[in-house]
């Protein structure tokens, strides 16, 4: 190779690595920009050649990550939805535990005068405000989960969209790099999918020979393989599938991800909730409804049922009795001994700790939930976040480098344009000889 063509040569090749660091500068910001590298390489006959562009990441540490992207899904869902329900179990307006006091208050200011009108209708306010608390409470609940069906409707729709995206630049990726193509930019466009797709549910990556990534859950159903994406289903009654091609698998509901931190609260705190609820209710109203048939109303009567309800909904249906009035409210211990007799009433009275401390219970046991998975969540971050500050020295662009490869290389393109100069001058130079 001649003189002028060995300086051509380094122009060009330096050229490449010029406008690869003016590319990496530019996009410092960008996220999910992986840094840029040319490969020289040196020819046999003399000069030098950009031979290749690199993509600089590392694929374990990318891997890591998005394992610990799907754990802080996980118990962001988790975490957010058993604060919240903590939070309004025991809000003020909500809270069983004060509406149990006021009736039994009411109840304790009765009983020294059995037989007040007044003093009776604020007994049966205060029980029907109680079974308000409950309908309330409860209502809240199925709220919730309604919200919480929303949620993993929506996010099985993103699942699918994202695992379609990921299928369709496998499929660009493998056709330009069979022509020789670089594919930079599709492959961070795929790691971005890759890692938005890992907040919502856990799977395993596996690199292709052919460029393409491959996907599956941790049970091994396929998600994604080369340009095919599989569908994940959901319904509150046949639970989840995932469709790939003519075949539908079911799919076990506890993963990682967000998608499965909703399932986890479902199953493990808000259902419990609602069946702890229920109970609760139910026992609070067959101890009264007990205690009232063991006394006398003011028409010396066995005392009727101040609560009902219905057993499919406890804590939502409950509510004083139809036609209950302050007159069934049995104070007596005897149907001999007047209307002033508060016997019973006093029995009734000793019901109320036990009563409180359940419901007291239910609400600890939610905030130490709330607590455990709050403490899981800080965990989960920080070590997400340590695993990309470790992705990021690999692939971010580091400003003071890129500078420094700057000079060097202006350096390098100004010499080889010297050596281009001098090579020109001397070829002058015997031309003039002749």
């Amino acid at each position: 190779m001649t003189m002028i063509s060995t300086a051509a040569s380094g122009l060009s090749a330096t050229q490449v690595v010029l406008n690869t660091i003016s590319n990496n500068v530019a996009n410092s910001e960008t996220d999910g920009y992986s840094r840029r590298t040319v490969v020289l390489t040196s020819q046999a006959s003399g000069g030098v050649s950009a031979s290749s562009l690199e993509r600089q990441t590392s694929f374990f540490l990318q891997q890591q990550t998005w394992g610990s992207t799907s754990e802080v899904g996980y118990y962001t869902s988790y975490s957010d939805y058993s604060s919240y329900l903590e939070q309004l179990m025991s809000s003020d307006s909500l809270d069983i535990t004060s509406s149990l006091s006021a009736f039994y208050s009411a109840l304790e200011s009765a009983s020294s005068s059995p037989d007040d009108e007044a003093l009776r209708t604020a007994v049966l306010t205060a029980a029907q405000t109680l079974a308000t608390t409950f309908n309330a409470l409860s209502g809240y609940l199925d709220d919730i989960a309604q919200d919480v069906n929303s949620q993993i409707d929506s996010t099985v729709t993103q699942v699918n969209d994202l695992s379609a995206q990921i299928a369709d630049l496998n499929q660009q990726i493998v056709s330009l790099q069979s022509q020789g193509l670089d594919t930079s930019a599709l492959e961070d466009s795929r790691d971005a999918a890759i890692d938005s797709l890992s907040e919502l549910v856990e799977f395993d990556v596996l690199a292709q020979a052919d460029g393409s990534y491959s996907l599956t859950l941790p049970q091994g159903q396929t998600l994604v393989s080369g340009s095919n994406a599989a569908t994940l289903s959901w319904d509150s009654s046949s639970g989840l599938s995932l469709t790939f091609g003519k075949q539908t698998t079911s799919i076990s509901e506890e993963m990682s991800g967000s998608l499965g931190g909703l399932f986890a609260f479902v199953n493990e705190v808000l259902e419990p909730t609602q069946s702890q609820l229920d109970s609760i209710a139910v026992a609070v109203a067959e101890a009264l409804n007990d205690a009232q048939a063991d006394g006398y109303d003011l028409d010396g009567d066995s005392g009727a049922a101040l609560f009902s309800w219905d057993s499919q909904d406890p804590a939502g249906t409950l509510s004083v009795s139809s036609g209950f009035t302050t007159d069934d409210l049995a104070f007596a211990g005897s149907s001999t001994t007047g209307s002033g007799d508060n016997d019973n009433l006093l029995a009734m009275l000793e019901l109320s700790e036990d009563q409180q401390s359940d419901y007291t219970a239910l609400v600890t046991w939610l905030g130490q939930v709330s607590s455990q998975a709050s403490n899981a969540l800080s965990t989960s971050t920080t070590l997400q976040s340590s695993l990309s500050d470790s992705l990021d020295s690999i692939s971010g662009v580091n400003l003071d480098e890129e500078a420094a490869n700057l000079v060097v290389y202006q350096n390098i393109y100004s010499a080889n344009a010297k050596v281009l100069s001098a090579a020109d001058e001397l070829f002058d130079t015997v031309l003039n000889m002749f």
